[in-house]
Formats: structure tokens, C-alpha cells, sequence
């Protein structure tokens, strides 16, 4: 890629003689990009937006006004090192949403897959890792070092605490929040409280009758049925575990080091804390 000035880049934007910017790309009035920018073809960058290298960014992603992707982390342990941000490919990322590079500290790098959507004001912050098909309502806050997986759907005003996990195909109710980590494949509302199996989700992409039934199964288990996690764990593994996506919440759960969030039930009507 190189970059070559055209009638597809405003004359009023400001790029270093780092970037490598593909031919295709369409670049904004006002528009900053400094550092070792790379930017893939088919981008559009609206107006007024800033990106800051060691910035990589692939094809087809869309820049809304006033964004701000690859800034120094806001970190205390932060020295001005190289570190970097990673975007995949067909990415929205709307007016004003912010994404910081990594930190020594957690790797170097934050890193967003494919096929996401930021909305207005959403904010990810240093070296966290998200992956494909994700939606982020407005104002959604992410802080550093937390971890997303695919096809998540967080609702406006949702904030999540440094270093949470968020498994596959979670779905959280709008002003909530978290500082735990919550398991693949559940719905969230509130703060910390886990109140059902993302059925919506599950049908949305595809998933088998018996897979929901299964997750149906585990679910009233490890969150229902008041049993220690230690027993439930080794009772829905014995029962469930030949079935991929069962596995895949047993594994996140064992690997948690800050615990795991809770269900509502009847005597906890206000939201969890």
C-alpha cells in the first residue's frame, strides 16, 4: 500500500509520512493520521477523526466523525512505548467511539476482529481483545484489559471493569454493568447479575434444538439449582460434556480468577450486587 493524495482525500487532512494508506480510501475533512498507520482498502474516514499509529486496519472498515482509534493508552504504567492497535476488516466505528493501543503491561496490543459495530460515544480501553460480530450501543465502556467474545450485544451505558471476561454470544440489558466475568451464551441485566440463557441469540445464529436444550440443561444447573459450583461443574460435565458448546462454558468458568456472576431468583428482585 502507499499513499497517493487524490480526489478521495480532503485536502484539509493532516497524514504523517508513515501511513500507508490503500488507493481506495476515502479520507474526511480535517482528518489526522500520524505514526506507522496502515489503513486497508475500501476504508471511509469521516471528518475530524484522528488515528494514531502503530495503527493496522483492514478492509472495508467505516470511521465515523470525531473518532479517535490507537492513542496512547490511559494507563499508569504507559512509558511511550510502541504499542499497538489491530483492526480486522468491515468495522463501524461511529462518531466520537475511542479505542486505545495496548500496554506493555497486558502484551502490547489491543485488537478488534471482523465485522463489528461501535455506536456514538463507545469507548475500548487499553489491550483489550474483542472478537467478530459484536454490537456496542452508545456509551458502552470497556476498560483495559478486558476480553469480548464473537457476537456479543451490549446495550447503551453498559460498563465493564478492567480485566472481565465476557464470553461468546452474551447479551447485556442497557445501564448495567460488570466485575465479574460472564459466562458464554447468557443474558445479563443489571449489575452482576445473570437472569437467563440468550435463547434469542442462540436461535439467531443457527444453533440446534438439542445444543439449546443441552445449554437449557446446564444452565438450570450451574445457576438454578443452588448446588456448589465444584458439584455442579462435575454434574453437568458428566452429563453434558461430549457437547462442544456445554464444554465451552465449563472451561470459562474453571478459568475465572475473578469470579463469576450470579442469577436473579425470587428473593433478589433489585439487581445484583
Amino acid at each position: 500500500m502507499t499513499l497517493a493524495v487524490s480526489g478521495l482525500i480532503h485536502p484539509t487532512a493532516v497524514i504523517g509520512p508513515d501511513a500507508e494508506i490503500a488507493p481506495d480510501v476515502r479520507i474526511g475533512p480535517y482528518v489526522i493520521i500520524e505514526g506507522p498507520a496502515r489503513i486497508g482498502p475500501g476504508c471511509v474516514i469521516e471528518g475530524y477523526a484522528c488515528l494514531s499509529g502503530p495503527l493496522e486496519m483492514g478492509r472495508e472498515n467505516y470511521v465515523g466523525y470525531k473518532a479517535v482509534l490507537g492513542k496512547g493508552p490511559q494507563s499508569r504504567t504507559y512509558r511511550g512505548e510502541p504499542t499497538r492497535l489491530i483492526i480486522g476488516d468491515g468495522n463501524s466505528f461511529h462518531d466520537y467511539v475511542t479505542i486505545h493501543r495496548g500496554t506493555v503491561e497486558g502484551g502490547g496490543l489491543t485488537a478488534i476482529g471482523n465485522g463489528n459495530i461501535l455506536r456514538r460515544g463507545a469507548h475500548l480501553g487499553h489491550d483489550v481483545i474483542m472478537g467478530d460480530s459484536c454490537l456496542l450501543e452508545s456509551d458502552v465502556l470497556l476498560a483495559g484489559h478486558v476480553q469480548i467474545g464473537d457476537c456479543c450485544d451490549l446495550a447503551s451505558h453498559v460498563v465493564i471493569q478492567q480485566r472481565v471476561r465476557i464470553g461468546r454470544l452474551v447479551r447485556f440489558s442497557g445501564l448495567g454493568g460488570s466485575t465479574k466475568d460472564v459466562p458464554p451464551f447468557v443474558v445479563q441485566e443489571g449489575y452482576n447479575c445473570i437472569t437467563s440463557l440468550n435463547l434469542q441469540g442462540l436461535q439467531r445464529i443457527g444453533t440446534p434444538p438439542s445444543v439449546i436444550d443441552a445449554l437449557g440443561e446446564a444452565f438450570r444447573t450451574l445457576f438454578q439449582e443452588g448446588r456448589n459450583q465444584g458439584e455442579a461443574l462435575e454434574r453437568v460435565e458428566s452429563r453434558l460434556g461430549s457437547i462442544p458448546e456445554v464444554q465451552e462454558v465449563l472451561d470459562f468458568i474453571r478459568e475465572t480468577r475473578i469470579g463469576i456472576n450470579h442469577i436473579r431468583n425470587e428473593e433478589r428482585r433489585n439487581w445484583c450486587a
